[in-house]
């Protein structure tokens, strides 16, 4: 087997072709027939697909003992040796607020509790409503399909897909959030070291790993001022600043709270109340990332190796990989999206122009704020043209 003090290295098919072959002529003769249009050659060919075939699968076992190669099922055995578990498919959250007759109940089991936005993002309340006396009331719903889709913005959840006479109107006064896909690897692996620098708690390391450890968290970034002054972003003394985008209010607020120590005061817009172990309850305050919507302009000519079906996806697709391995405050080099396109099969040459808004692209870096992150806010803001 090819391991040895360098690990583990796969023989390619031409040099196993190249061995079954010499080995051929050493047994039968150099005359041998071994092409490919031989029986003998045939068969060596095929034996060679075999074994190269075997040979990966072996590779894919022997690196799935360790956490940067594991993949999939085998990812998830290693994470559980750390008690780290792959983060499921959630339905975003959110606070609806109606109006209508007063006294009326909205039962959450009953036609009439479920809404939804214009392009058909739907939400099913989960707790009965009863409007006040002046026919206003609030309640948690949640999103009826998993995934991030269910992130809406703040005024958009309008629709009442089950009308009723005695409810007036319907909206979200903030955005919903918590709604996210299966946990990728690559997010996945990078919990699980964390989880290894630090346990959730009250150190700075600690509190991390506790809020990444939350569904739909991306990124977070802690202010502390521990001193007897406020310092320059105008935080308190003896303070905590978390910016965090992602995940659902209630359950950052709550994570917060289970981890800070005692007589540190959080900051930030945000306020969640969330209680402690014995019930009582106490208000949390954060920030969410400011999320910077970037826009790419992209021409490419390709070759015949070029997918027209899927190659403009896997560009979308490999831009965006590029902008979440970044973290608030970073720079996006221009030069790495050449980098990441170029990594798309088929591409020949490519012209780029990036910016922060449509009506200002051009090929300059751009630095991001210290509490910012870059993102693509729509598939549409990536524009690819195949040139002839």
């Amino acid at each position: 087997m090819p391991l040895d003090n360098t690990g583990f290295s796969v023989p390619s098919y031409p040099q196993l072709l190249d061995q079954m072959t010499t080995k051929a002529k050493q047994l039968f003769g150099d005359d041998v027939q071994t092409d490919a249009n031989s029986v003998l050659g045939m068969w060596i060919r095929t034996i060679c697909w075999l074994q190269v075939t075997m040979y990966q699968d072996v590779q894919d076992t022997y690196l799935s003992n360790y956490i940067d190669q594991a993949s999939g099922t085998s990812l998830d055995q290693l994470g559980n040796n750390y008690s780290v578990a792959r983060s499921p498919a959630t339905a975003a959250t959110v606070t609806l607020q109606f109006t209508g007759t007063p006294g009326y109940t909205i039962a959450s089991d009953q036609d009439g509790s479920l809404f939804g936005t214009a392009d058909d993002i739907e939400f099913q309340l989960l707790d009965d409503v009863t409007l006040d006396d002046k026919g206003n009331g609030s309640g948690e719903a949640q999103a009826v399909e998993t995934g991030p889709s269910g992130n809406v913005a703040a005024n958009t959840i309008t629709v009442q897909i089950e009308q009723s006479d005695q409810v007036t109107s319907v909206t979200n006064p903030d955005p919903a959030g918590g709604g996210t896909d299966l946990e990728t690897d690559d997010t996945y692996r990078q919990r699980i070291h964390l989880s290894m620098e630090a346990q959730p708690g009250p150190t700075l390391m600690g509190l991390y790993t506790a809020l990444y450890a939350q569904p739909g968290v991306q990124q977070v970034q802690i202010v502390p001022n521990l001193t007897m002054d406020t310092d320059s972003y105008g935080n308190p003394p003896k303070s905590l600043h978390f910016y965090i985008q992602g995940g659902a209010q209630q359950d950052l607020g709550q994570a917060i709270l289970d981890n800070i120590a005692a007589g540190i005061q959080t900051v930030g817009k945000i306020k969640v109340t969330a209680k402690d172990i014995s019930e009582h309850t106490h208000d949390v305050f954060f920030d969410a990332a400011t999320v910077v919507p970037i826009y790419v302009t992209i021409t490419i000519k390709t070759s015949d190796e070029f997918n027209p079906a899927d190659g403009p996806a896997n560009i979308l697709a490999a831009i965006k990989d590029y902008l979440s391995s970044l973290i608030m405050g970073d720079q996006i080099v221009f030069t790495k999206l050449y980098q990441a396109i170029y990594n798309v099969a088929g591409v020949e040459y490519v012209s780029v122009t990036m910016g922060r808004d449509k009506a200002k692209m051009g090929t300059d870096d751009i630095q991001l704020d210290q509490f910012e992150t870059a993102a693509i806010a729509e598939d549409s803001d990536v524009e690819v043209t195949v040139s002839e």
